[in-house]
């Protein structure tokens, strides 16, 4: 049975990829470090606007907003480079990666902020913290304006769907994700 053709069009996507047989694929700090190094080269040369990330041990997420043909490209070209480095970095051969990444097209404001929502709180469903401003892997903090922000996180897809100024968007994105 053949694969499902990938989305390609412009648009705005979840997008998650794991990492093989669920072993970690981010075992340091320093792999965290590197992975966002990639991810923002693969933003960069492939034109994504990077409205959220999150990296988990096993696997990461992110959501994109990307012009025609450039999820597939930049998804190899970021999951290709983080996995030759992990390879090298632990003396690996073969796969990182579980499987093709997987993605999902977001189709409007609604799905973007439960998308969002549910890409932020991963790490409190893992329990690997109590709120998702501690997750120090995920560009939540900075969008909320609770820590610098990072230079390749573009959150104005996201934060545009709240009215007012910066802070009052701000808070009304940290009561929807937090419910407080």
């Amino acid at each position: 049975m053949s694969r499902p053709l990938r989305d390609k069009k412009a648009g705005v996507f979840h997008a998650v990829t794991h990492s093989i047989r669920d072993e970690a694929l981010f075992r340091s700090d320093r792999d965290r470090v590197h992975f966002l190094r990639e991810l923002a080269r693969a933003k960069a040369r492939s034109g994504w606007t990077c409205v959220v990330y999150c990296l988990m041990t096993t696997h990461y997420h992110v959501i994109l907003e990307v012009e025609d043909e450039a999820l597939p490209r930049g998804m190899h070209r970021l999951n290709f480079r983080y996995a030759s480095w992990f390879n090298s970095e632990y003396g690996f051969r073969g796969h990182v990666m579980a499987a093709r990444y997987w993605s999902r097209r977001i189709n409007d404001n609604a799905d973007l902020l439960g998308t969002y929502r549910y890409v932020v709180m991963n790490p409190v469903r893992a329990e690997e913290c109590t709120s998702p401003i501690d997750w120090p892997w995920s560009s939540y903090a900075g969008t909320a304006g609770l820590r610098p922000a990072d230079d390749f996180v573009d959150p104005t897809l996201v934060l545009g769907c709240f009215d007012g100024p910066l802070e009052l968007r701000r808070a009304d994105l940290r009561r929807y994700v937090e419910g407080s």
